[in-house]
């Protein structure tokens, strides 16, 4: 009895799984399911880290954070009179050298790379090439011009909260990239974030209340501790610039159930 039992139940839930359900269907041979729908504070895009150095903090008292970017004339080389900071190739091979001859770095398109000391700029190609400079300033730097022969401020953040004395800062540049209905995480950071849109349109919701909408040519930032989400704005895919400065120690990332 037990046994005709048995094979009863392995009958149904074979018929049961050839003929499928509503919510799991059977599907011909190489087909995928769609995937279930994701949770509105679940993210919906690419992040590709791009550099990360842990260094000293250099700038005192109150900060911000600018994007600079930098043109360069063919076959040129411009010595490094600014901060430190990250170096990101938009348009050509970036070369640095250091002064003291004991290294050299090249940073190809699309890719960065952290700067400090005594550096020289060089151009070894026959045409312009394009590069940003992404760093911490102090305020008393803010109205002063960057020191290159050709450059354009893209994006200075408004003052910023000044990291806990005597802590290193841990410095992030990453590329986030979202396709039309893409979204961030609903996340917090332990330190601040300032980001460049490059290309699309996002809206900025943080759980202050505000809601920004940031579009190509544009940027923003957020204070550490609060909740954010980036969405994008219309039919057009977003490539974001992004960069972190957070306390060693400190949560880089915190995702949160939340939507802000």
């Amino acid at each position: 009895m037990r046994f005709r039992l048995s094979l009863v139940v392995t009958v149904l839930l074979c018929a049961s799984c050839a003929k499928g359900t509503p919510t799991n269907p059977v599907l011909p041979p190489g087909a995928t399911p769609t995937p279930l729908p994701q949770p509105s504070y679940v993210g919906i895009g690419r992040y590709s880290k791009l550099a990360e150095i842990t260094a000293p903090q250099s700038v005192g008292g109150i900060p911000f954070i600018s994007f600079i970017e930098v043109r360069q004339s063919a076959n040129s080389t411009n010595q490094q009179r600014d901060v430190a900071g990250f170096a990101y190739a938009v348009k050509g091979q970036h070369s640095i050298s250091w002064d003291d001859g004991a290294k050299g770095k090249t940073v190809d398109e699309g890719t960065a790379a952290w700067m400090d000391g005594e550096i020289s700029h060089v151009n070894f190609t026959a045409s312009d090439t394009v590069w940003y400079m992404v760093a911490v300033r102090s305020i008393a730097q803010r109205n002063a011009p960057a020191p290159y022969p050709s450059f354009r401020l893209l994006y200075a953040s408004p003052d910023l909260t000044a990291p806990p004395a005597g802590k290193n800062l841990v410095h992030q540049l990453a590329m986030i990239t979202m396709e039309p209905g893409g979204r961030t995480s609903a996340h917090s950071h332990g330190g601040t974030e300032a980001f460049y849109v490059m290309k699309g349109t996002v809206q900025l919701a943080v759980n202050n209340g505000t809601r920004t909408t940031v579009a190509a040519g544009q940027g923003a930032s957020i204070r550490p501790g609060l909740v954010m989400q980036l969405r994008v704005v219309g039919d057009e895919p977003v490539q974001i610039l992004t960069y972190f400065v957070t306390p060693e120690g400190e949560p880089w990332q915190t995702n949160v159930q939340t939507v802000p």
